[in-house]
């Protein structure tokens, strides 16, 4: 276990991120149970994106909305282990995760970042590298400009208020290898895409997406 690793797990108690008692595993045999029957784990492919295939493990609804809701915006960062957890007991998320060479979590600005005190898909993305041995890259995707909330906007403003929000750095850490990036929510996939064109025009030789959640 790593630094950051240890730091987390010192600072988010050890609960169930479902029903809130008390769980070593962050999330307890009843609710896994429960997520389980609402869990789809859908890989969607595409030949008209810049990425190749979607992987989400639920539809946005329900319990899922609620935590994931909690999670970006109600300052239970904890969250993550459980949605951690829950990607990671599932064997068809783990082999998909590990057929790429390189996990990249979708950035936010630095405004926001301090205003939320972290990135909900870095703590996801950090912990599956950790525990399924996948490199994860930092400083690769930088968010340099502040926009609107994607959630505010209809398909087509989200279409342009994504454009030339994203720049790649350290190229040289992800040239001709698979991307797999990692977020929460899939709605009309146009924050992802932008990204993915950017890193295919960088040298990349195949991008995909996972997320908890498609709305």
């Amino acid at each position: 276990m790593n630094f950051f690793n240890m730091a987390l797990d010192f600072i988010f108690p050890p609960i169930c991120g479902i029903c809130g008692e008390i769980n070593k595993n962050y999330i307890c045999t009843k609710c896994y149970k429960d997520i389980r029957r609402l869990e789809k784990c859908i890989t969607n492919k595409y030949n008209n994106k810049y990425y190749s295939e979607h992987l989400y493990i639920f539809k946005y609804e329900g319990t899922i909305r609620k935590k994931i809701i909690e999670y970006k915006f109600e300052d239970k960062a904890y969250l993550y282990k459980t949605f951690s957890e829950i990607f990671i007991k599932n064997k068809t998320v783990c082999n998909y995760i590990k057929k790429y060479d390189v996990l990249i979590p979708v950035p936010i600005s630095n405004k926001r970042k301090r205003k939320r005190g972290y990135n909900q898909s870095e703590l996801i993305c950090k912990e599956l590298s950790t525990k399924l041995d996948v490199p994860i890259c930092m400083n690769v995707v930088i968010k340099y400009k502040d926009n609107k909330s994607q959630s505010t906007l209809n398909k087509t403003e989200r279409i342009k208020n994504v454009e030339d929000v994203y720049i790649i750095k350290n190229i040289n850490k992800i040239k001709d290898k698979k991307v797999l990036l990692v977020d929460d929510i899939y709605t009309t996939g146009s924050t992802v895409n932008e990204i993915a064109n950017n890193l295919i025009k960088s040298g990349v030789k195949d991008v995909g997406i996972i997320t908890i959640a498609k709305d």
